[in-house]
């Protein structure tokens, strides 16, 4: 299997992306932790749904395609202390879209 751990800032970012990328395509078991989850969703992004310039907002404020977004109610500036621990509702903007109705 694949584990893609946690990590700070963007350095390796695109390694990570490409090893989510590689244990999906060749059917490997891929555990993303913390920023690993962050690349699986990216990659899934970029490679499943065509959006090569898929990014998170932590890395990049202006992407135009921010898949990975900042908890409204935690801090854009503070490193650390920032994860989403237990249940938390998720509100889309979008409300006719697949993950809406999942």
């Amino acid at each position: 299997g694949v584990i893609v751990p946690v990590g700070f800032g963007d350095r390796g970012l695109e390694g990570k992306i490409l090893a989510a990328k590689y244990a999906l395509e060749n059917k490997i078991p891929y555990l993303g932790i913390w920023l690993g989850m962050q690349t699986d969703g990216l990659e899934f992004a970029r490679y499943k749904l065509g959006v090569s310039d898929a990014s998170s907002i932590e890395f990049d404020k202006d992407t135009k395609n921010p898949f990975v977004i900042f908890m409204p109610e935690g801090s854009k500036t503070h490193m650390g202390g920032t994860m989403r621990l237990g249940s938390r509702r998720t509100y889309f903007q979008v409300k006719d879209c697949t993950s809406a109705r999942l």
